[in-house]
């Protein structure tokens, strides 16, 4: 982003991203979002077109481009085809990590594969009885002669029943609290690895998954950064994912709002069309403020995180304010359909249900304004 807009390639890249989801995404989207598992076939013709190395820098495989050129392509995909913004999301978290903390032998290892959408990652952060509170996991990973022994639960997995490959966080000292998380890098065909899959009300081909480790021998090779850095490994992962997570659910808006607005300049009532009516047109002109200002929000964190500058408040802001303009205007943008938007025929109550899990990913509304009210005021000030 030169000056206050993109720059002409990342426009071209613009036109690119949404060519490609309307030829190779909008296709079968009715029937795939039936589906309990995301197409690896689409996964790689995504990858062929270089969306899943975006920020990989070239001499491993990747495109070397800046997050704010990884946010158009999210939010392009995303407005066809959520799960393909998603996709694109967890590998840009990987070549942060490791780029940031990982040996050059691992980043050999681990880029082009994933690049080519050979091996499909998954972040396995959370546990039955915590989320938010990243520093409170169960897992462990006890240190024998061999490596490591992990043993314990991750659950609420995106892509977690399709995934080669975790990146997660584990306790290699269960009596430190964040000093003694660590950080992994853990192929998910290894012996003592179990799967299952967890229904929900959302988009179902992103296979939200539990992930069970028994006494899983893992190589050293595999830890990102040292014994105890892991906390700090994901934290640092956050600030650009949750990002990625707010442009994607305002793509999903993005595309209901563009819906409404069609069908409200062809539908009609008393004659004329129901765009004419203020009860509709100022819902859309609403909406589309909102939309616009998160959407902005989203992409000035983007450009912070280019220029190497702090974006953790922006990040959190981005975080909590999209899901919420974006619920809101998937909700109205139903309505505006009436009865057929509620019904299955119109994927609109499909993108509502998906948006409602936005509102709880990678970071709550209240934990948001927690992190936003911290950076504002001072640590001193926290809660906890």
């Amino acid at each position: 982003m030169s000056g206050f807009g993109f720059s002409e390639e990342q426009e071209m890249f613009r036109r690119t991203a949404r060519d490609f989801a309307q030829r190779e995404l909008a296709p079968g989207g009715k029937e795939r979002v039936k589906q309990d598992r995301y197409p690896r076939e689409l996964l790689k013709r995504i990858a062929d077109m270089g969306f899943l190395g975006i920020v990989t820098p070239s001499e491993y495989g990747g495109q070397g481009a800046d997050w704010v050129t990884l946010g158009i392509a999210i939010e392009e995909l995303s407005k066809v085809d959520y799960g393909a913004g998603l996709a694109v999301s967890v590998p840009a978290i990987l070549s942060r990590a490791l780029l940031a903390r990982g040996s050059e032998e691992m980043r050999r290892k681990w880029f082009p594969p994933v690049a080519k959408g050979e091996w499909i990652s998954c972040l396995a952060v959370t546990e039955p009885h915590c989320g938010s509170d990243a520093a409170a996991i169960k897992t462990t990973a006890v240190r024998d002669e061999d490596g490591y022994l992990l043993s314990g639960e991750k659950t609420s997995i995106t892509f977690g029943m399709i995934a080669d490959f975790a990146m997660m966080p584990v306790k290699t000292d269960p009596m430190a609290k964040a000093r003694g998380v660590s950080f992994f890098l853990v192929p998910l065909d290894l012996p003592g690895i179990t799967r299952s899959l967890i229904p929900d009300m959302g988009y179902k081909p992103v296979t939200a998954a539990s992930i069970f480790l028994d006494n899983v021998r893992l190589p050293a090779e595999n830890r990102i950064g040292g014994e105890g850095e892991g906390f700090y490994v994901v934290m640092g992962q956050f600030d650009v994912l949750r990002v990625c997570l707010a442009l994607t659910v305002l793509g999903v808006a993005e595309a209901s709002l563009e819906d409404a607005i069609s069908y409200a300049k062809q539908r009609t009532a008393f004659g004329q069309p129901i765009a004419r009516f203020e009860g509709v047109s100022f819902k859309i002109a609403e909406h589309a403020t909102w939309l616009e200002a998160a959407r902005l929000l989203c992409y000035r964190a983007l450009w912070l995180a280019d220029q190497g500058s702090p974006h953790t408040k922006e990040a959190a802001m981005s975080k909590w304010l999209a899901p919420v303009v974006a619920v809101n205007a998937i909700h109205d943008s139903l309505l505006i359909h009436g009865h057929v938007g509620y019904s299955e025929e119109y994927p609109i109550e499909q993108r509502l249900r998906d948006a409602i899990g936005f509102e709880m990913a990678d970071g709550t509304a209240q934990i948001m304004k927690m992190i936003i009210a911290r950076e504002l005021m001072g640590r001193e000030f926290r809660p906890y």
